[in-house]
């Protein structure tokens, strides 16, 4: 009986550990199979187009996709129809396999698809979905340049936000980065930069920047830390585990990976409409020019002097100077002088209001002449960026020496245009370029000794493609030159006009989420608009 036992033993555990080898082995191979099959795949497909009188051989477009590989065509027919039905013979190819197509097949209505372009031969990763609302075919020949392009306006559409974990009082810092996330092409001009600059990897704060924008829908705690330090480095107040600013986190932030651009001089070329070149300036994106205009009682002479910014810090202004229409002289005139609405129109009236001075003090440089007159000077935005940011100066010095925080509540528009801040000499500007609209608000809340920063961001907007490219292909000026010509200008300019216009009404239903640290949940949009503790407004050219 023993010797039985011990044979059945000798026999059953071989069986035994064989059986489990082979189920091991069937998970693994299902595991890596399924795998496979779920995760993102890029296919790209050629054909040959015609466009009216023009064809082009070997077409390209590429599309990322999740999902069945069986089902990549089928989502390249659904996201980009046009592409589609003006080949004739497309090729797919999934990964290093190959399907032929020679018909669109059935929609696919997943909506994780993304449609990505190949851009001067390189792939670019798109995190965000865009539609078209007004049909786009963008062709490009084997060289990568383009050579047709019918694009008029989108449907930008972000995925919904991901929070931010706090580091330790890091609400700030959080807050700040959420409206950096939902800003457009701020990943794609750092994306450009990476495989443009060949010193990429010595730019400490823009390369951990990048980083965690492609890691944000993810588990990104380390590239969050990463950021944090980088920018500790720039200013030591920051990391520290105490509350901070989060208006000053966001300028120490952009001005740091400005200035790693300009030292490392690894500036990209601005996008080029006719030639296809797609360099994004992360400069232009952000950067702005105002002019500040002196005139003078004692002679028709004009001086002007030029100076970029990134942000606008505005006043909480109760009142402004009902004179302010009454121009001492024509060069200082706006492009549309409508009165200010909202409140932080009002904060930008004080901000571009006329000072006077006697002209002993301030005698003008160009004749040397020192009248008996008044001199006057008034800064305008000569040049308004695509993406601008205006901060609510909240925190004064009361009478006695402290820091206090206004807690006033402001009204803002969802939609404003700029033109009644901007100066005539500009002749390239008009009225209608100049409408912004909101996408991002940081909010300060609670007392001025510690409160919580939080955020509110939209993630469905429209997009000029017009527009944006023309802020974006602005090539860098020559600010000598400028100068000399814009005085000439405004010393012939005899006569006042007035340029105003309409402002856009927003058709787009949009997707507001309210994003504190890690909470994250849909907000309307009447709970965002002049929100009472309204600390950092993000608009963008609508």
């Amino acid at each position: 009986m023993e010797t039985l036992s011990i044979i059945l033993l000798c026999v059953f555990i071989p069986v035994t550990v064989l059986l489990s080898i082979c189920l091991l082995c069937i998970h693994s191979y299902w595991k890596r199979k399924w795998k496979s099959i779920t995760k993102e795949n890029d296919i790209e497909a050629k054909g040959d187009i015609k466009i009216g009188n023009q064809s082009k051989e070997n077409v390209k477009h590429t599309l990322r996709f999740q999902g069945r590989l069986e089902d990549a065509q089928k989502a390249l027919q659904t996201t980009c129809p046009e592409f589609v039905d003006k080949c004739v013979g497309v090729d797919y190819a999934v990964s290093d396999k190959c399907i032929q197509s020679d018909e669109r097949g059935p929609s696919h209505q997943d909506p994780t698809f993304v449609a990505d372009e190949k851009l001067g031969g390189r792939k670019k990763k798109q995190k965000k979905k865009s539609k078209a609302t007004k049909r786009s075919i963008d062709v490009e020949n084997q060289d990568g340049a383009k050579q047709i392009r019918v694009e008029e306006s989108k449907l930008f559409e972000f995925d919904p936000p991901i929070g931010n974990k706090n580091l330790g009082n890091t609400c700030f810092f959080n807050s700040s980065l959420q409206a950096l996330y939902f800003t457009k092409f701020f990943e794609d001009a750092l994306s450009l930069l990476k495989v443009s600059a060949p010193n990429f990897q010595n730019l400490k704060l823009t390369k951990s920047v990048l980083e965690l924008l492609e890691k944000k829908n993810v588990n990104h705690t380390q590239e969050l830390r990463s950021v944090l330090n980088a920018v500790r480095n720039i200013n030591n107040q920051f990391g520290r585990g105490t509350q901070e600013d989060s208006y000053e986190l966001l300028n120490t932030l952009l001005g740091g990976i400005l200035d790693e651009l300009q030292n490392g001089d690894r500036t990209c070329k601005p996008i080029d409409v006719d030639s296809g070149v797609n360099g994004i300036s992360l400069k232009n994106l952000f950067t702005g020019i105002f002019i500040t205009i002196y005139v003078y009682d004692s002679c028709n002479d004009v001086e002007v002097d030029f100076e970029e910014f990134t942000t606008l810090s505005i006043p909480i202004a109760d009142n402004i100077d009902q004179n302010f229409k009454k121009l001492p002289h024509r060069g200082l005139q706006t492009i549309s002088s409508e009165d200010p609405r909202f409140d932080i129109e009002k904060g930008l009236a004080v901000l571009t209001q006329i000072e006077d001075y006697e002209e002993s003090d301030l005698p003008c440089r160009v004749c040397n002449i020192e009248g008996t007159g008044k001199a006057y000077r008034r800064m305008l935005v000569f040049t308004p960026p695509p993406v601008l940011v205006i901060h609510i100066d909240r925190f004064k010095m009361n009478d006695f020496n402290r820091l206090t925080k206004n807690a006033q509540r402001l009204k803002y528009p969802r939609i404003f245009n700029m033109a009644k801040f901007c100066s005539v000499a500009n002749t390239e500007l008009s009225t209608n370029s100049l409408n912004y609209e909101l996408y991002a608000v940081v909010v300060h809340s609670g007392a001025l000794g510690g409160g919580h920063y939080y955020a509110y961001v939209n993630t469905t907007r429209m997009h000029d493609v017009e527009k944006w490219q023309e802020h974006l292909k602005r090539s860098p000026l020559d600010l000598e030159k400028l100068k000399s010509n814009v005085e000439e200008f405004l010393r012939k300019r005899h006569e006042f006009q007035d340029d105003s216009g309409q402002t856009e009404v927003c058709k787009v239903k949009d997707s507001w989420f309210y994003v504190s640290d890690e909470s994250v949940c849909s907000a309307s949009v009447d709970e965002v608009i002049s929100h009472k503790d309204a600390y950092i407004l993000f608009y963008e050219v609508h």
